[in-house]
Order: structure tokens, then C-alpha cells, then sequence
């Protein structure tokens, strides 16, 4: 046994129990029960899964590329004429997309689009060929729901309707006379009285397509798609009777950069 007064293992590194250990461990006691509660605290936030197809953003960008337009008439009275496409036309603009969850995208753009025509008149019986070339740019406004799949590479698939406007048109080609067959070039003034009672510069129709993007750094998407305008708008007024409606479906190539917010 010890003698009275010597303190047990009395070493450099002895903390007597009785009175600091007691301290320690009521201090270590509450860190531990501490660090418990804020832990429980914190970790139902840390623990949160997002679902995976939750990606709310906003973006925007912009488009380009060349389209192809084809004029639709009812031939029945027109045996003599043979419309078929000019040469490919330019489509460009601007667009905008909101996006409350990665599958899904409402996109609106903004589009200036070619819709060029090519018309043959063949006089009956003769080789009297008489053509008209049509180049026509409207403004076009799709709204479309974009379906997504995919994360970097992604696939889509849209649809919606669009609204648009007759900017511009000019004609090229030959006319009968009577005294020989001139060639004209002109544009057509849209605020002359002919044109106010002939032309319908109002567009709309439906507006479909697909596309594959690719995203850069999480804030750039670069991408290309095919889109198909089919017009349900007359390009005629009702002035006489007895007319042959027209109407354009339009099919583009284009692509396009976006930015991620």
C-alpha cells in the first residue's frame, strides 16, 4: 500500500480524478451530445435526394441555317402552271427556352424565315414558257413544347404552333406581251392598293422537328435540328371567286448555340 499522502501513479501525465477528470468529462459529455443534435440537425438537409429530372433553367441563343420551301395548291383549274421549290432559302434568329424540369422545355423563338416559290407557266398547245420566281421572307414566332433525353448528348423532340408576318417579296422571271416577252424584276409594294386587296401577309400553322445537342461546361449547348412549318394560312385574300387557296410548308436545317443560366 501507498503511504499516507502519496498520491497514486504520480507521474507527469496523472490527472486526478476526483476533480479535473470530472471536468473533462462532463465538457466531453456535452461536445458529443452537442455534435449529436446539430448532426441530426444538418444531415436531413445533406441527406435530400433531388430528383434526378429536376433542372429548372433558363436559356438562350441563337439559330441558323437554310430551309426549303414548297408551295401547296389545288391544281385542278390550273393545268397550265407547275409550282415546285426555288433554291434553298436562309432561316436565322433568336431563342429562348424555360425549362422546369430537364425533359421538358416550353421554347419560343424568334425567326426570320425564306419562303421562296418557283412557278412555271406553260401556255397549252405551245413551248411558251413563262416563270416566276418568288422570293419571299417572313417572320415566324413558334411556341413549342421540347421533350429531352439525356444529360451531356441529349435528344429532342418538339411541337407547337407559330404565328407570323409577311416581311418582303420580289419577283424575277418573264412575262407574255404583245409585243415580245420582257423579263421584269420587282418588289412587291406591300401598301399599294393591289397588293392591300390581293395579299394576306398574315402566317400561322403548326411547327414540328427533332434535333441533337451536346452540352459544354454545364452553361453552353451547341446543337442542330430539322423543323417543318406547315402553313394553314392562304396567302390570298378573298378578292374574286373561284380562287385556288396557297399555302407554304417549309422544311429547315439549322443550328444553334445556347446559354444556361
Amino acid at each position: 500500500m501507498p503511504s499516507k499522502g502519496v498520491e497514486p501513479f504520480s507521474t507527469p501525465f496523472f490527472i486526478p480524478y476526483n476533480t479535473t477528470m470530472k471536468k473533462l468529462f462532463i465538457l466531453l459529455l456535452l461536445a458529443v451530445t452537442t455534435l449529436s443534435a446539430t448532426h441530426a440537425q444538418v444531415r436531413p438537409e445533406e441527406t435530400v435526394v433531388v430528383p434526378s429530372n429536376k433542372q429548372s433553367h433558363f436559356s438562350i441563343g441563337l439559330l441558323g441555317g437554310i430551309d426549303r420551301n414548297y408551295h401547296i395548291v389545288d391544281m385542278s383549274y390550273m393545268a397550265d402552271y407547275k409550282y415546285s421549290p426555288y433554291a434553298p432559302g436562309a432561316t436565322y434568329g433568336l431563342q429562348i427556352g424555360v425549362s422546369p424540369w430537364k425533359w421538358l422545355t416550353l421554347r419560343v423563338d424568334g425567326m426570320i424565315v425564306d419562303k421562296n416559290i418557283y412557278r412555271d407557266h406553260v401556255v397549252s398547245g405551245t413551248n411558251m414558257s413563262f416563270p416566276d420566281t418568288a422570293r419571299n421572307q417572313y417572320v415566324n414566332v413558334p411556341v413549342m413544347l421540347m421533350f429531352n433525353m439525356g444529360k451531356v448528348v441529349r435528344l429532342h423532340a418538339f411541337g407547337g404552333a407559330y404565328l407570323g408576318y409577311w416581311l418582303s417579296s420580289r419577283h424575277t422571271g418573264r412575262s407574255m406581251g404583245v409585243f415580245g416577252n420582257p423579263s421584269y424584276d420587282q418588289t412587291i409594294d406591300f401598301s399599294s392598293s393591289e397588293s392591300q386587296l390581293r395579299d394576306n401577309r398574315a402566317d400561322r400553322g403548326f411547327v414540328w422537328g427533332g434535333g441533337l445537342s451536346v452540352v459544354i461546361k454545364r452553361h453552353f449547348e451547341i446543337g442542330g435540328e430539322v423543323r417543318w412549318y406547315y402553313g394553314t394560312e392562304d396567302m390570298q385574300k378573298p378578292y374574286m371567286t373561284n380562287l385556288n387557296p396557297r399555302y407554304n410548308t417549309t422544311f429547315a436545317i439549322q443550328g444553334g448555340v445556347s446559354y444556361l443560366f
